[in-house]
């Protein structure tokens, strides 16, 4: 037998099984040793009636008793803390043949059995029976028990989970909101304020009749402006909702993204061939959630980069790793003293990966660069 671990099972989980065991074990008890005591005054009253005079409270006692014993016998042993059949057979075997002497002894005493060896081996034997069952009753009643109530706890972290998720998708939505929010108003609207002013004041000098051959140059001028407002801000405002190229494919995403990168910097996508399959975009097998996780994760790590390190090159590489994409971008900048810092875009990214099953690391040190490797499960991995 091998030895059961007292402390995989909780505390409170541990008196819930005890109760189980004891009551499905004395609820099949009890119906035997009354069925029983009731049907043998019965039978031996019209058989052997010398035996009929025993009363059938000294049978109902003796069974009582055995009862009892079995009951004592395994609340003090381990039973409660087995997780395999296996594991209980010992405990169960030992409490029964100790209920099943009390019962002989007690049928002694009380008068009830012959006072032959044949007797006590059929009444012992008859006995060890019904206790091995009504205990084994008691077991099946104590896993199943655990089981249901294992599934309901599970059940309850899983709904928990979906609750976190829920929370943490509506935060990320509430930011992307609030950066888009803070953007239309903090750049393109005062961008556009200022050029709706300079445009009042042409329209102001042509009606008057005061026009200058500089009015020419600055129509251009707030023409340029206007180009820049839609190429840049309208485009970067758009980003941070959807990135681009993202609906044809994750590859295609990060090679734009890739393009933003000034140009001083050195950039290298590696994507591997099993990769390039599952992403292809006339068979893809990655959602538009998927997809979005591993751009965002690509794009939290070139902003950090570009902002704190001062890299000279970038390096992505996405492979297959089991049932998960494996995603790594590495920098050769400044690096960062992990102690110094407290992450943010870092910290949401993890929580969300972390949420899908997968997991999120920042390596680096002062000098050394940094190193940003994420695990992303993919649904259409799973079933490969």
């Amino acid at each position: 037998m091998s030895e059961i671990d007292h402390t995989s099972v909780p505390f409170l989980a541990r008196g819930g099984d005890r109760q189980a065991l004891l009551r499905g074990t004395g609820l099949v008890a009890l119906g035997y040793a009354v069925g029983a005591s009731v049907q043998s005054a019965y039978v031996l009253s019209e058989q052997v009636p010398q035996m009929g005079a025993v009363p059938v409270w000294a049978r109902i006692g003796a069974n009582m008793a055995a009862v009892v014993a079995l009951l004592v016998l395994l609340a003090v042993q381990p039973v409660h803390l087995v997780h395999t059949w296996r594991q209980a057979v010992p405990p169960v075997l030992l409490a029964s043949v100790g209920a099943a002497v009390l019962r002989l002894v007690c049928q002694r005493v009380f008068g009830v059995t012959h006072d032959s060896l044949a007797a006590y081996l059929v009444e012992g034997v008859g006995g060890a029976a019904i206790c091995v069952f009504s205990a084994g009753v008691g077991v099946w009643a104590m896993l199943f028990a655990r089981s249901m109530g294992e599934r309901a706890r599970t059940a309850e972290r899983e709904t928990l989970l979906v609750e976190v998720a829920l929370a943490a998708l509506e935060d990320e939505e509430i930011r992307v909101r609030r950066a888009v929010a803070e953007g239309l108003h903090a750049t393109m609207q005062q961008r556009l304020v200022m050029m709706v002013a300079r445009m009042d004041g042409l329209a102001t000098r042509i009606e008057l009749g005061g026009g200058a051959p500089t009015d020419v140059a600055a129509l251009r001028e707030v023409r340029v402006d206007l180009e820049h407002l839609r190429a840049q801000d309208v485009r970067e405002m758009s980003r941070l909702l959807y990135p681009d190229q993202l609906e044809v494919g994750v590859v295609p995403a990060l090679r734009a993204l890739l393009r933003r990168v000034p140009t001083s910097i050195a950039t290298r996508l590696v994507v591997e061939d099993d990769v390039r399959l599952l992403d292809d975009p006339a068979t893809p097998m990655l959602t538009q959630a998927e997809r979005l996780l591993l751009v965002r994760v690509v794009e939290e790590a070139l902003t950090n980069a570009l902002k704190h390190a001062r890299p000279t090159s970038v390096e992505v590489e996405l492979r297959r790793a089991g049932g998960a994409l494996s995603l790594t971008v590495t920098d050769d900048g400044a690096g960062f003293d992990p102690a110094l810092v407290t992450p943010s875009g870092t910290a949401r990214l993890r929580d969300r990966i972390t949420l899908v099953g997968g997991r999120l690391e920042v390596v680096g040190a002062p000098g050394e660069g940094t190193r940003v490797f994420a695990a992303v499960p993919v649904d259409a991995l799973r079933g490969r």
